[in-house]
């Protein structure tokens, strides 16, 4: 008994990750530290092992490249400089990384997913809580601010609900809970693009599945036309329902927006115009007279936002980092599933981060970051654990 408390630190990390405390972070690592010092644990050579595998150090090194250059540019622009806290959210993925490699074992897992699932019931039931108690279609989520976000975070933390769901029999029901209540929460979001990045996620990774997996071929096809009668079906019904959740007064706003974002770029290319200073700038010289919202602080598109913020600089290293990651998470997709399970959801993951990104920056926000790092972490100590054996 005494010796599994040490996986209270797995479960409480994601916790960490909500926007209630950093006192989860805290006590897991406190819990984590103590029992490491108790039982003189030894790390299992995972750092040597980050640093000695290629395909493993193509993230790694990816990430600290991206944080370079955000410092570099943050240096000459005149912006804000989040260097720091961008490198504390990325501090999550090292974190996990460092658990694995003194845990080692299957619990690892699924604590770990036993935590995210605490998450996002917490996060989906104070969601319901305030669409009930306000009567308002797409409330604010008093943890995570508005209902885009919720959305964001909801489509972040799904796969990896449903991959634990899959694998975790004794666990069942949670894994039930857990998703009706997110797929819940995320239709009062309203948020298209979140529910857009969950879908074409998907879609992406069954085909990218296909393509890799010739002897199921037959089976995956079958899988994904059910899924996608049904989320026909869905979309067909919640049409019907809500007319308006399909069309926001907002949409050509955003194109506006782009464009200007697009101008700007092209006049502040090398290291953009700073962390902080995108509204006056956009207001003062690149609004377009069309527009009707001048407070907006973010061109609403995620690779927009890193070019205009921190130049060629910052986008292109930004780019570079996601496709290293979708690269290393497709590259180490094994023929057994549950083999794989926790990097196809890191995969979905990232995938659905990019297609969301197209019309919001999630990534920038505190929580969404840290708990991305997280989720892309314990996609990595699979891939890890797979390389070790």
């Amino acid at each position: 008994m005494k010796k599994n408390i040490r996986y209270l630190s797995v479960l409480l990390l994601p916790l960490g990750c909500i926007g209630i405390s950093n006192g989860f972070s805290i006590l897991s690592i406190i819990i984590f530290l103590y029992y490491k010092i108790q039982h003189n644990c030894n790390s299992k050579n995972i750092f040597h092992e980050i640093i000695q595998n290629n395909i493993v150090k193509y993230s790694y090194l990816t990430m600290l490249f991206w944080i370079l250059c955000i410092g570099i540019a943050s240096l000459y622009n005149g912006g804000d400089n989040q260097t720091w806290a961008y490198f504390q959210r990325m501090l999550m993925f090292f974190i996990v990384i460092y658990y694995y490699g003194n845990f080692n074992d299957n619990k690892f897992f699924c604590f770990f997913w036993i935590g995210i699932c605490l998450a996002a019931i917490i996060l989906s039931t104070d969601f319901i809580y305030q669409f009930i108690t306000l009567d308002i279609w797409r409330p604010n989520s008093s943890l995570l601010g508005g209902p885009n976000r919720l959305g964001g975070y909801l489509i972040l933390i799904l796969p990896f609900i449903l991959s634990g769901t899959y694998i975790y029999n004794k666990f069942l029901p949670l894994g039930i809970i857990s998703t009706l209540l997110i797929l819940t929460a995320l239709i009062i979001s309203g948020s298209r693009g979140a529910i857009g990045g969950f879908i074409g996620a998907v879609c992406i990774t069954y085909f990218i599945l296909f393509l890799k997996k010739s002897d199921k071929r037959k089976t995956l096809i079958k899988t994904f036309v059910k899924i996608f009668l049904l989320t026909l079906f869905a979309m067909a019904v919640l049409y019907y329902l809500k007319p308006g959740f399909f069309v926001h007064g907002s949409d050509s706003e955003r194109i506006f927006l782009w464009k200007s974002a697009i101008k700007m770029i092209m006049d502040y290319p090398i290291v953009g115009v700073g962390f902080g200073n995108f509204n006056s700038i956009y207001v003062n010289d690149y609004i377009s007279p069309l527009a009707v919202e001048p407070r907006l602080t973010s061109p609403h598109n995620i690779f927009l936002h890193y070019f205009v913020n921190l130049g060629i600089l910052g986008g292109i290293s930004f780019i570079i980092l996601i496709i290293t990651q979708i690269y290393v998470l497709v590259k180490n997709i094994n023929d057994t599933l549950c083999e794989s399970i926790w990097i196809l959801a890191g995969l979905v993951s990232v995938l659905g981060m990019v297609i969301h990104g197209m019309v919001d920056t999630m990534i920038t926000t505190r929580p969404y970051a840290l708990m991305y790092w997280l989720l892309y972490g314990i996609s990595y100590s699979q891939i890890v654990s797979k390389r070790m054996q």
